[in-house]
C-alpha cells in the first residue's frame, strides 16, 4: 500500500494514501503531533503552506508573514511605516546584589545588567482596526490579552501620546519564559520603541525608557545600549561602556522548572546576602575580566531553595567544567544557568536523562548602536521543546 510521509518539525508521520481521515491539519505540537481536520479548514488558514516532493514527502511550512503583509496592505498606503520586524534581545545579570527592603515592599538593587544575542523575532503590522491590539505566538502559555507586556506596553503609549494606531502583533517566542532573562521586559520594550517608529518618534528614546517603569521595572534597562548599572528596583539606569568584550562566548543551560519571583523573594534573608560593595564588583569586571568570585547573586540561596535541583546542576556544572568556564552563575531569579567563557554544556547535559528536556542556548554580549534597536546576530544557537510549535492555528 502507496503510503506519504508528514514532516513535522524534523517528526515523520506516516498515513495511508487511501485514508481519507489524515488529509489535513488542525494543529501542530511542540513534539512533532499533527491533528487533522477537514481540507475545507486547512485551505483557508493564511498561516499554513504544504511543500510536496517528488518523493511524496510533505512539509509543513509556518508562515505568520504572509497574514501580517496582506493585513498591512489594507492600511492607509500614505502611512509612513506600515509593517515592522523587530529583534527582542534578553539579558543575563552578571552580579545582583539585593542592598536594601523598601517601605513599598520591594527590594532595592545593584547589578550589572548586559543584553545577550538570545532573543525574539516580533513582527509589527499597523491594524485598520482603532479599537484593539490583536497578538499571537508561536508558543502556547503566553497569554494573548492586556496580561502581556506587550499589549501592556502599546496601551501605555497610546496612553501617554494620544495616538491610535492599533497593531497585529506576531511574536516568535525563542526566550524561555521564568527563565530570569528579562524575555517578557525586552518584549515591552520593543513594543515601545515599535509603537514610537508608526508615530515618527513622537517621544524621545528617555521617555520611553522613564514610562516603560510603570509596567515593569527591568523593562527601562532595555533602552540602555545594552550595558547598564542598574540599582532602585532595577529602574534607575547607568548606561556604562561594556566592562568585556563581546565575543566572550556562553551557554545558557534552563530546566524546564521555573522560579517564582515571588517565591524566591519571599525567602530572601538580607542577613544572608554578600556584604561585597557592588561598584567594586564593577570595577573589578571592569579590569579583571568575568570570574566565578564577582558572580555573586543574591538570589541564589532563596531560588536553589524554591527549586533544590538548580542548586544540583549549577554545582554539577562547576564540578564537570575543569576550567571550561571563567564563571558558572543563576541569572535574575533563575532559573536560567549561565556558564561564561565557552559555548558548549558539560557533556552530562546530553548523557543523563534528568537533563533531556533542558533549554541550550549559546551566546554572547550585545549592545546596540544610538538611535537604533538591537540587531539580530547572523548565527545563534538555541534548543528548546518550548520553542516549537505549540498553539492551533486558525
Amino acid at each position: 500500500m502507496a503510503s506519504s510521509h508528514i514532516l513535522c518539525h524534523n517528526h515523520i508521520l506516516q498515513f495511508s494514501s487511501n485514508s481519507s481521515r489524515c488529509s489535513t491539519f488542525s494543529s501542530v505540537t511542540s513534539h512533532g503531533f499533527c491533528s487533522f481536520s477537514s481540507r475545507s479548514r486547512f485551505e483557508r488558514s493564511p498561516l499554513l503552506k504544504l511543500r510536496v516532493s517528488a518523493g511524496r514527502q510533505i512539509e509543513i511550512v509556518y508562515d505568520p508573514d504572509e497574514r501580517i503583509n496582506k493585513l498591512a496592505d489594507v492600511v492607509d498606503k500614505d502611512a509612513p511605516l506600515s509593517r515592522l520586524n523587530l529583534f527582542s534581545p534578553c539579558k543575563i545579570n552578571v552580579f545582583l546584589r539585593i542592598t536594601n527592603k523598601r517601605e513599598d515592599g520591594f527590594h532595592d538593587l545593584a547589578s550589572l545588567f548586559h543584553v545577550i544575542s538570545l532573543g525574539d523575532i516580533i513582527k509589527f503590522s499597523l491594524s485598520p482596526s482603532k479599537k484593539k491590539d490583536v497578538l499571537s505566538t508561536n508558543v502556547s502559555g503566553v497569554p494573548l490579552d492586556d496580561k502581556n507586556l506587550i499589549i501592556k506596553a502599546l496601551n501605555l503609549y497610546r496612553k501617554k501620546t494620544g495616538t491610535d494606531n492599533f497593531f497585529w502583533i506576531h511574536l516568535d517566542k525563542r526566550v524561555p519564559t521564568g527563565a530570569g532573562l528579562g524575555g517578557g521586559s525586552s518584549n515591552a520594550a520593543t513594543a515601545l520603541w515599535a509603537a514610537n517608529q508608526f508615530n515618527n518618534c513622537r517621544a524621545t528614546e528617555k521617555e520611553l525608557q522613564e514610562w516603560s517603569s510603570e509596567i515593569g521595572s527591568d523593562i527601562p534597562f532595555f533602552f540602555s545600549q545594552g550595558a547598564a548599572y542598574c540599582t532602585g528596583r532595577g529602574e534607575v539606569v547607568e548606561n556604562i561602556l561594556p566592562p568585556v568584550p563581546l565575543d566572550i562566548p556562553m551557554v545558557l543551560i534552563k530546566p524546564q522548572q521555573a522560579c517564582s519571583t515571588a517565591e524566591v523573594y519571599k525567602r530572601l534573608r538580607l542577613d544572608n546576602t554578600s556584604k561585597v560593595d557592588p561598584l567594586a564588583l564593577l570595577e573589578k569586571i571592569s579590569r579583571d575580566g568575568i570570574t566565578q568570585d564577582v558572580c555573586i547573586n543574591d538570589l541564589e540561596p532563596p531560588a536553589f531553595e524554591v527549586l533544590p535541583s538548580l542548586k544540583r546542576l549549577k554545582q554539577r556544572v562547576i564540578a564537570a567544567s575543569r576550567g571550561q568556564y571563567d564563571a558558572v552563575f543563576m541569572s535574575g531569579s533563575g532559573s536560567t544557568i549561565v556558564g561564561i567563557g565557552s559555548p558548549d554544556p558539560p557533556q552530562f547535559i546530553y548523557d543523563d536523562d534528568e537533563y533531556k528536556d533542558v533549554f541550550l542556548s549559546e551566546a554572547n554580549f550585545l549592545t546596540r548602536e544610538e538611535n537604533e534597536w538591537y540587531k539580530e546576530p547572523a548565527s545563534k544557537t538555541a534548543s528548546s521543546p518550548q520553542t516549537d510549535f505549540s498553539q492551533s492555528i486558525e
